[in-house]
């Protein structure tokens, strides 16, 4: 009788364990499949769950949403455990951030995406106050367009991702600044269209695209962090960051171009603007 009550008893043990769930971290899908900008992020996600020893696989959302979308899914604590996004005094409040800059701060590195038969308009423009005459396009929830309108850029908001290109394509406005490390993609799916990445110009300001759990998430904010480090101390950060970045950043030859910096109020004073190991510095 207690064999046979001891046997029970480990077989309810085994279902137990077996019937366990496996942890999963969630993180948004994008609006556009075309959109590739996602793949390293995620890639950058597994390396640091990977090395601070967590066994969490990643699961996107159903449905694709959008930034300001996945923000309040974050928020409420439904479908999403996890986004990456441009750091504010806002976002900071409203989430928990890993402050590690993902694009170790090339993200505010950003060139214009103009129509190429407007190259020798801009190459023509003096000086950054003709810069700032020209109409630029932001998407309505990103903090892009807020430091553009504070150091005095015409900005018009998109509603969508792909409108930001049709707004230009359609002669709406003049330029669609971005990220020099998405702009070549972008603009290879275009070239067809006419769109070109402007040659002159440069835009800088001080900001950091982190990794934002829910307050309510500190475990999970620590596993990133450390794997993050991790990353970084063995090389593997670096390593993942060159894949993905290290020609186009050569092509864009950012040291010869004429450099707008602007200021950022919205940039946290927690920043670790002086922690060197975190920042990519241009040549």
């Amino acid at each position: 009788m207690y064999r046979s009550c001891f046997c029970l008893l480990l077989c309810l043990m085994v279902f137990s364990v077996q019937s366990w769930p496996a942890e999963v971290v969630r993180y948004p899908a994008i609006e556009d499949s075309a959109d590739k900008r996602s793949d390293y992020p995620i890639a950058l996600l597994e390396l640091a769950l990977k090395k601070s020893g967590s066994s969490a696989t990643l699961q996107t959302t159903s449905a694709r949403v959008s930034k300001s979308r996945a923000l309040y899914l974050l928020e409420t604590g439904v479908e999403v455990d996890v986004v990456w996004t441009m750091t504010s005094v806002d976002r900071e409040k409203r989430f928990l951030p890993v402050r590690i800059p993902i694009y170790k701060g090339l993200g505010s590195y950003r060139l214009l995406l103009i129509r190429r038969d407007d190259q020798a308009k801009f190459s023509a423009l003096k000086d950054e106050a003709a810069l700032k005459q020209q109409m630029m396009s932001q998407m309505h929830d990103w903090v892009d367009a807020e430091v553009l309108r504070q150091n005095k850029f015409k900005v018009l908001n998109a509603s969508s991702y792909q409108s930001l290109f049709q707004m230009l394509l359609h002669n709406r406005v003049d330029a669609v600044p971005r990220s020099v490390l998405e702009i070549a993609k972008e603009q290879q799916f275009f070239a067809s269209q006419g769109l070109h990445i402007e040659t002159d110009w440069v835009l800088h300001y001080p900001g950091a695209v982190y990794f934002f759990v829910s307050n309510k998430n500190p475990v999970l904010a620590e596993k990133i962090e450390t794997g993050l480090r991790l990353a970084l101390k063995d090389g593997s950060f670096d390593l993942l960051f060159q894949k993905y970045f290290v020609q186009q950043l050569k092509e864009m030859k950012l040291s010869k171009r004429r450099l707008v910096e602007l200021k950022n109020r919205l940039l946290p004073p927690e920043t670790p603007l002086n922690e060197s190991i975190l920042w990519y510095k241009p040549e």
